[in-house]
């Protein structure tokens, strides 16, 4: 997106309290007491409210454009707004001006500045802004401030046209994530000889019975004797996931959760989101499920920009009295078909989902569920010793899965001194 318009003027506010007491003073002083010196100061006090109705007349004309180049961004990533600041009536040389955003990041560049005109009384200024935390930000206000000669009065005047940035969540690396290869299409190496990929040859070995088409005559030529080509199997892979941010009604302590889920949620968002382009990347389809407050879901495909499916998460709000997810997977089952790899990101489940799990797998390839009770580790940092204490449903559901791994149905609870990375490369090792 880039913008290129005109704010509107708002309203003006002041503040002249110095200056009307210091008026009434000095007037009571040349009734009181006449002179030519209680003149010079009433002299000097009418150039200040001259100066004063001046600057408000300056403060209500002012040109302000702004460009913008993107309407949206990611966590930390700089965005650059560029403003031209003209003054249509008078000229002064200095202005300050401030724009206006609560959750701007303290690692931007200043929002407040001192806006120094030429002669033609024109400005223009670029700002990059950053944004520690996810969702729609407004940009829509910004206010032109001046303080008048020795602090006698200041003047504020806001100006707004709006603006909304999309921030979009941190994405992480994955190395690796454990989907089934199953979809009859080219695409990696896959586990299951469904297809083989005729554009990616493995290798050749001696003639035995085969096509004659598959006779690779260059070779055979060189060594004297038949060789044939060999292909690797190749297929790509559907991800169903699901991004689990309601507080189920199984938990205990409740109220313990309530205070500690929203951090951890932004967790759970980051995996998602990190989730979704890795599988976009690797030339894999994917269906983003979010269940929060609201139920969004999106697909995304080699077609499809993944960055549109990823803007699902960054308006994505957990509820402590939401639906639950076991209610929502249980409608969506027929989405699930024998090519599919269900992922499900949670926070807190317990062994009374495993029926519904076993189910599901029964319909598609591979079931895998990532527990994120308190986050995980930056793979950038060293592990630490942990300390978590899970609760003992929470552990059952973790046992009893493990008995189901074998029948391709995964259940990971990650420490908070794991990475996710970890997790997956350990899954992807052993299955």
């Amino acid at each position: 997106m880039k913008e290129n318009e005109n704010l509107k003027y708002g309203e003006t506010y002041s503040s002249k309290k110095m200056l009307i007491i210091s008026s009434i003073l000095v007037a009571l002083w040349n009734v009181i007491l006449f002179s030519s010196f209680s003149l010079i100061f009433a002299c000097f006090l009418g150039m200040i409210w001259f100066d004063y109705f001046v600057s408000k007349k300056i403060m209500n004309t002012l040109l302000i454009r702004r460009d913008v180049s993107r309407d949206r961004t990611f966590i930390n990533d700089p965005i650059a707004i560029n403003y031209f600041v003209k003054q249509q009536a008078f000229k002064r040389k200095t202005l300050t001006f401030t724009q206006i955003g609560s959750t701007i990041a303290s690692a931007s560049s200043s929002r407040k500045r001192e806006l120094a005109f030429d002669d033609d009384g024109k400005c223009d200024f670029e700002m990059e802004l950053l944004f520690g935390r996810r969702g729609k930000k407004s940009l829509s206000k910004v206010i032109i401030s001046l303080n008048g000669p020795a602090g006698f009065y200041k003047l504020w005047a806001t100006y707004y046209k709006p603006l909304e940035i999309l921030v979009l969540p941190k994405i992480m690396d994955f190395e690796v994530f454990p989907l089934r290869l199953r979809e009859l299409l080219p695409g990696k190496k896959s586990d299951f000889q469904l297809l083989e990929d005729t554009t990616d040859l493995k290798g050749v070995r001696k003639y035995s019975q085969d096509p004659l088409n598959r006779i690779h005559w260059k070779i055979s030529a060189r060594m004297n004797e038949l060789f044939v080509k060999e292909f690797n199997y190749t297929a790509t892979s559907r991800a169903l996931i699901y991004v689990d941010l309601n507080l189920t009604h199984e938990v205990f302590a409740r109220d313990v959760w309530k205070m500690i889920r929203e951090k951890y949620e932004e967790e759970v968002i980051v995996a998602a989101a990190s989730l979704v382009k890795w599988i976009h990347d690797s030339g894999h389809t994917s269906e983003l499920n979010v269940v929060g407050k609201d139920i969004w879901t999106r697909k995304c495909d080699r077609r499809t920009d993944w960055v549109e499916t990823v803007e699902l998460l960054s308006m994505a709000e957990g509820s402590e009295k939401g639906i639950e997810i076991t209610d929502v997977l249980s409608k969506n089952l027929e989405k699930l078909i024998p090519s599919t790899t269900l992922v499900l990101f949670s926070m807190f489940l317990t062994d009374s989902i495993l029926p519904l799990l076993i189910k599901a797998k029964s319909k598609c390839s591979r079931v895998i569920v990532l527990l994120l009770p308190f986050g995980y580790r930056d793979p950038s940092f060293l592990p630490a010793r942990s300390f978590d204490l899970l609760p003992l449903d929470m552990r059952a559901l973790e046992e009893k899965g493990a008995l189901l791994a074998q029948e391709q149905i995964i259940v990971r609870i990650v420490r908070g001194n794991q990475s996710l990375q970890e997790v997956t490369k350990e899954i992807e090792d052993f299955h």
